[in-house]
């Protein structure tokens, strides 16, 4: 069941070759079908655990890439609802223990490392879960650490909440409505 839900949920993936696409079918089914196990565990055997590694550290592999099949599946399922709700939340990615990695930034407790995620998920009236229509990950800039008490003198704009705004604008393209 979970291969063939990877399937309908990713059929819209261009990856520019029709093996990253199914190797990124094989990698959600694997990692869906078992979400507490380890990539290893849930690969199944070394041949597709190498594969999900290396399709993770690809050029040719990005987030941006992956993302808009998610989506367009989210707004296939929409379709179908007379009302749907568009929730935005902000969550955290704590990479704190894991030392060696790159990019991250600081989290709202000062002694944690990682990524902010901001997504717009949907859902029908109904708490059916339709899926993630915008999403934007980011790192904190070390430069603004310690800053926070300066925030009221900021523009909307200039802030990190600016983002719950500049979330409306494609969440209103891609549900056909208008801005408000």
């Amino acid at each position: 069941m979970t291969a063939e839900w990877a399937v309908a949920e990713l059929q819209f993936a261009c990856l520019g070759d029709r093996r990253r696409v199914q190797r990124l079918v094989r990698i959600v089914s694997d990692l869906a079908s078992q979400p507490r196990a380890s990539v290893p565990q849930a690969s199944g055997d070394w041949a597709a655990t190498q594969g999900a590694y290396d399709f993770w550290s690809s050029p040719r592999v990005s987030s941006d890439a992956i993302r808009p099949a998610h989506q367009r599946s989210t707004l296939e399922r929409i379709k179908v609802h007379p009302i749907v709700l568009a929730i935005q939340d902000t969550t955290e990615l704590n990479f704190t223990h894991h030392k060696n990695k790159k990019g991250m930034g600081q989290l709202d407790s000062a002694t944690s490392r990682g990524l902010k995620v901001h997504s717009v998920f949907c859902s029908s009236a109904v708490r059916v879960p339709l899926g993630v229509l915008h999403q934007q990950v980011w790192a904190r800039d070390p430069t603004t650490i310690g800053k926070k008490h300066s925030r009221h003198q900021k523009a909307t704009k200039d802030k990190e909440s600016q983002r719950w705004l500049t979330a409306l604008e494609p969440t209103f393209r891609t549900l056909g409505c208008h801005t408000v």
